[in-house]
């Protein structure tokens, strides 16, 4: 069973953010292995999360829109809200 559409995408900004807020980390603390473990790990969900939103809900973006596939979904503005 998949998520709700609007529950995936906050997980995928949340982890978004985790990831840019440890590479901020790493570029300050350069030593630091369980920083370094935690930021890779949370890439791999975020990937795995991604392919789960767009397999289900379509491209998130139009680099990953397979070219006429990102044409045919609605527009941003023509979605419902999902700020």
């Amino acid at each position: 069973m998949t998520e709700s559409k609007a529950n995936l995408k906050c997980r995928l900004k949340a982890i978004r953010f985790s990831i840019w807020d440890l590479h901020l980390y790493l570029d300050t603390h350069p030593c630091d292995e369980t920083a370094a473990k935690l930021l890779k790990t949370y890439k791999e969900k975020y990937i795995c999360l991604k392919e789960e939103y767009e397999s289900t809900f379509g491209p998130l973006s139009p680099a990953t829109g397979y070219g006429k596939k990102w044409l045919k979904n609605p527009w941003p503005w023509e979605r419902e809200c999902d700020c």
